[in-house]
């Protein structure tokens, strides 16, 4: 078997894989580990059967892990960038937890006489970061850390959902300004108009502090889109779209909700739900794609599994799918415009997408000279910053940077199992030999000191800003850059959108942070 396996790279790589997600798909509690079945699976392939520790390339988990860096930051670049103002101090402040955590590591690593690429393993461990672990495996040239990583990780994920608990309960029996006015869903309702002395609808997309779209209007028998600057009448019907008790509010302000759904109607006006594959608009906002030239109005915008108001300034991604309100002799217009192919949102611009990594792979081999050693942001924060500001971009002339929702997902999928299955197939002989000795009990008990003193401090900090709840745990999941308690986060909190938002935002600075300190750790 061993020989087989040792002859065969990508047999024993497959095989790995098979078994990690496998093992990634098993849930207790509702959480399962994810891609981290990749590494837990290789540690145990080559416990058993150490011959096939070195079969695999490193230059394979290598790669894996630059596919995983790059597309977490082709994906998060809008949202992060687009956050930066209001959501600054809890980012500083996060990064500031892990720089003090990563601190603490290094000064109680050595007290206890752990070596440089133990404290830096299991800092990672400690800390959910893939990259991380693969920085500290660069600066060692070995796999030691991955030992201190394996060993730290399974209470990085508990230990943070216990967090994640404690703040669902903490918002329960003290609640913020946040917790006491919770996010509306999305809907729409036609209103039946009731004044005459409205001001144009220009004037009252901003309603309580929220941006409604209006899709259409039926004055006297007819209907037509709400491109022109409207000005609402006594007796018309409007279609309005936002916040579901916001809309409500809008309805008792200006009339009443009416008994007539205007989209059932479809003689005049239609509808459609079109996919977004045109690459001249990747990265642009609703309002850039100019529906208004074909007397259209976009209403809803469903990415992945989520239906978003098609607020002006929302920006768009390759795939996903807008509804799509416009006279009937002109809805085709509208989807040739757009593209509305399902093959072209699932397919990457090669040229874009390869440069954008070569990108990425030169800034990290420039040395950074800091006090006593010099740095490199390698092969994981480098090409996160680069995709990062060109998720951002979306495009530059004819290279498409955006990467189509489902494809991006895939390729940071399958990343992140090449890297960690590589890693685990190297690191397994010396987490066997570690589990039976006092090393082990040590790095263990570290690993689950470093990530309380984690999860503590963020919640204290989330606190003292007066997060709610949702915004908390949100943070929990970003700061520990974990896929998993995102899931478990957002079931808690019953799809509560701002969990995913804080998320999205602390998720790029703290990934970096980490991998940095990781780096320094290990090279000290």
């Amino acid at each position: 078997m061993v020989a087989l396996l040792a002859d065969s790279p990508l047999l024993a790589l497959f095989l790995v894989l098979t078994l990690g997600t496998l093992l990634g798909a098993i849930r207790l509690g509702g959480v399962s580990v994810g891609p981290a079945g990749a590494l837990f699976a290789g540690l145990a392939v080559s416990a058993v059967l150490p011959g096939l520790s070195d079969v695999v390339p490193a230059l394979v988990g290598t790669l894996g892990l630059t596919l995983f860096a790059y597309t977490i930051g082709l994906a998060g670049g809008p949202s992060f960038f687009g956050g930066l103002r209001r959501a600054a101090p809890m980012m500083l402040a996060a990064v500031g937890v892990v720089i003090g955590v990563a601190v603490v590591a290094h000064v109680a690593g050595r007290a206890i006489g752990l070596s440089p690429g133990d404290i830096a393993g299991t800092f990672a461990g400690a800390l959910t970061n893939t990259p991380g672990l693969a920085a500290a495996v660069e600066a060692v040239d070995s796999p030691e850390p991955a030992v201190g990583f394996s060993l730290a990780y399974p209470f990085g994920v508990i230990g943070v959902i216990l967090a994640i608990v404690i703040s669902l309960r903490w918002s329960r029996a003290s609640p913020t300004a946040e917790d006491r006015d919770p996010p509306q869903p999305a809907g729409y309702l036609t209103v039946r108009v009731t004044r005459d002395d409205l001001p144009p609808l220009s004037e009252l997309r901003q309603f309580e502090g929220e941006t409604l779209v209006f899709s259409r209007v039926r004055r006297e028998g007819r209907e037509a889109t709400t491109v022109s600057d409207v000005r609402l009448r006594e007796g018309d019907l409007v279609t309005v779209i936002g916040p579901r008790e916001t809309i409500r509010a809008f309805a008792e302000t200006v009339g009443e909700v009416a008994d007539d759904d205007l989209p059932l109607d479809r003689h005049q006006v239609d509808f459609r739900r079109v996919v977004l594959s045109n690459a001249r608009y990747a990265g642009s906002t609703v309002a850039d794609l100019r529906l208004g030239r074909f007397d259209a109005v976009a209403g809803f915008v469903r990415r992945g599994d989520v239906d978003l108001v098609a607020r002006p300034d929302l920006i768009v991604e390759l795939g996903d799918r807008i509804r799509v309100v416009a006279p009937r002799d002109r809805l085709d217009e509208v989807i040739r415009e757009l593209g509305d192919s399902e093959r072209s949102a699932v397919v990457a611009d090669p040229i874009g997408f390869s440069f954008g990594l070569l990108l990425g792979l030169a800034l990290g081999v420039i040395p950074i000279p800091l006090p006593g050693l010099t740095l490199q942001l390698g092969t994981a924060a480098a090409p996160l910053l680069v995709g990062l500001l060109l998720g951002r971009l979306g495009r530059t002339g004819p290279l498409v940077w955006q990467l189509p929702y489902a494809t991006n997902q895939t390729l940071r999928q399958f990343g992140a199992l090449l890297f960690l299955a590589t890693v685990g197939l190297g690191a397994g002989p010396d987490l066997a030999s570690a589990l039976g000795s006092a090393r082990g009990v040590q790095l263990l008990g570290f690993g689950a000191a470093l990530t309380t003193l984690t999860a503590l401090a963020l919640v204290l900090l989330a606190r003292a800003l007066q997060l709610g709840g949702a915004r908390m745990a949100g943070s929990l999941a970003g700061a520990q850059n974990q896929p998993a308690l995102l899931a478990f986060a957002v079931d808690r909190f019953g799809g509560d959108d701002r969990v995913n938002l804080a998320y999205a935002l602390l998720f790029p600075p703290t990934f970096v942070a980490k991998i940095i300190a990781a780096q320094v750790l290990a090279s000290l």
